[in-house]
């Protein structure tokens, strides 16, 4: 989610006649689904915004947020691509400029008759003074008796909605259960909060993804959380709905210097979809209706003109069709497949199969493991024969002779990397004292950090069926830490903050949005060269 400050425009009249032609009076009155399809939309553009220096493509016509011409062509856009509902971005009550767009975007659609629904989600990650629990506490009630209070504010499974972007940047679990204390001690609203750390299911109603992007198969992402929710459901005796992500693709590569995703025709976001499908998603969310900074825009373009938003008339009516008007059902944890089940990975030529698959599904997938690069093959390790198999960040081990789940175990990767390239870990430097807020590893000598810290934390293998990670599940997936954060050269030629491990190599991507700013290195591949 890119930020804004001010913007101006002049439309050509052409433009204006092409897109009133998509929805040239507000659709037939729709009732929204009790699995709602909701787009993050972005009232903040000014004139000024619009150039091709920070953007991949503008819209057609170029506008600013508050023009009243402008939302009645975006209630109408969106009421006929088959959203159910807009989630504004707000700034609490004190920012004028979006507080009165959000509402006056909501006053329109009733004058219109529209069905379209609104919900808020308060930006707590880009505006100061919503940093912190009193201030959010506040922003609360007004939005609880401004906003919420209107008929087509967007309610699910009985209660209003409210989203929150990054949890990170108004602090850990204990603050945002303060906030909830505080804000709404009975649970009277429905919040979806934007991270897929499950202890935040303390805090949240449901989860989901902001951006999917980051998987160059549309809708892997997805599969895996999935897999990982339903698990947690069963462990807890939960019924937390599972929300798909939709996304057109995504490039923020002039804005930030980030990554970008290729549309493909449309493709990735068909596959995007498909996944919302084959899942039996209770709720969607599209990131995003306008958001040209990140390039995830499906609101008419330049580029692309309305080839996006006919899109998503298509693949939301099939969404409708195919699961939309079925009754959610209360997940399940994904059956543990036979020895015998196997996957095939097109993206790398290999199959996972058995035991090494039922782990691999089970304790993260492709964001913590990567694909596939090699068979499941003999190899020796410390001179004996075990099964094993690698992947892009790891090798997964047999050990039948332990029992579960210890029977999997991981390669100490980090280390062989360290190990190959002629480097002792116990020479790397150590910080002198222990800043606040870090953690200590005697057995080591080195200290984790922000931001490393917090994806050390909210990553590991499910060992005990509790909620979240403890020290010692985040500890079996990646080990102890065998660097302080350093500076290095990686194989992309860029100078990036790392930070070693046992079994893995944290790297800090500023470039990416958050909680892609930290990733993990491709130590399977490196092993390989």
């Amino acid at each position: 989610m890119a930020h804004r400050r001010t913007f101006h425009w002049i439309a050509p009249l052409f433009v204006l006649i092409m897109i009133a032609s998509l929805a040239p009076a507000p659709a037939p009155a729709r009732a929204v689904s009790e699995r709602p399809i909701m787009a993050f939309y972005y009232p903040w553009w000014e004139t000024s915004d619009w150039t091709y220096a920070k953007m991949s493509d503008l819209p057609a016509p170029q506008y600013s947020g508050g023009d009243d011409e402008v939302l009645k062509r975006h209630i109408q856009q969106a009421d006929a691509a088959g959203i159910d509902a807009l989630i504004c971005t707000w700034f609490g009550p004190d920012e004028d400029r979006l507080n009165k767009r959000c509402r006056r975007i909501m006053d329109l659609a009733q004058q219109m008759g529209s069905p379209l629904q609104f919900a808020i989600i308060p930006d707590q990650s880009a505006w100061d003074s919503l940093k912190s629990v009193d201030s959010l506490t506040r922003a609360l009630a007004v939005l609880k008796s401004d906003f919420m209070s209107r008929s087509n504010y967007l309610t699910f499974q009985g209660k209003s909605v409210v989203f929150w972007f990054y949890p990170p940047s108004l602090g850990g679990l204990d603050t945002w259960k303060q906030l909830r204390s505080q804000a709404d001690p009975n649970h009277e609203q429905y919040w979806f909060g934007g991270t897929d750390n499950f202890s935040f299911l303390d805090v949240y109603d449901a989860l989901y993804y902001f951006d999917i992007t980051w998987e160059a198969k549309p809708g892997a992402a997805m599969s895996s959380y999935a897999g990982r929710l339903a698990k947690y459901n069963q462990a807890n005796n939960q019924s937390r709905p599972f929300v798909a992500t939709v996304m057109p693709g995504y490039d923020d590569i002039k804005f930030r210097g980030g990554h970008a995703r290729d549309r493909q025709n449309g493709d990735y976001y068909r596959g995007t979809w498909q996944t919302a499908i084959d899942r039996n998603a209770q709720a969607v969310v599209l990131t995003s209706f306008n958001e040209f900074f990140e390039g995830s825009h499906i609101e008419p373009s330049e580029q692309y003109g309305d080839l996006y938003l006919r899109l998503t008339k298509e693949l939301s009516d099939n969404f409708r069709a195919q699961v939309g008007q079925q009754p959610a059902p209360v997940p399940t944890a994904a059956p543990v497949p036979p020895t015998s089940t196997c996957q095939n990975f097109p993206e790398t030529g290999f199959q996972v199969c058995g035991r090494i698959l039922e782990y691999w599904r089970q304790n993260g997938g492709l964001p913590v493991f990567g694909y596939p690069i090699g068979p499941q093959q003999s190899v020796l390790i410390e001179g004996k024969p075990f099964q094993a198999q690698e992947f892009e960040r790891n090798r997964l081990e047999l050990h039948p002779e332990n029992a579960r789940p210890y029977d999997v175990l991981l390669g100490r990767l980090g280390a062989d990397v360290l190990a190959k390239q002629g480097r002792d870990w116990q020479q790397f430097p150590k910080l002198v004292g222990m800043p606040g807020g870090c953690r200590f590893f005697p057995e080591t000598g080195h200290t984790l950090c922000e931001p490393f810290l917090s994806y050390w934390q909210s990553h590991g293998l499910e060992f005990d069926g509790s909620p979240g990670y403890s020290s010692g599940e985040s500890l079996a997936l990646f080990g102890l830490p065998l660097s302080d954060p350093q500076t290095e050269v990686l194989s992309d030629g860029r100078t990036y903050t790392v930070q070693w491990f046992e079994r893995a190599r944290f790297e800090s991507h500023p470039e990416n949005a958050p909680p892609y700013d930290v990733l993990l290195g491709l130590l399977g591949v490196e092993t390989k060269k």
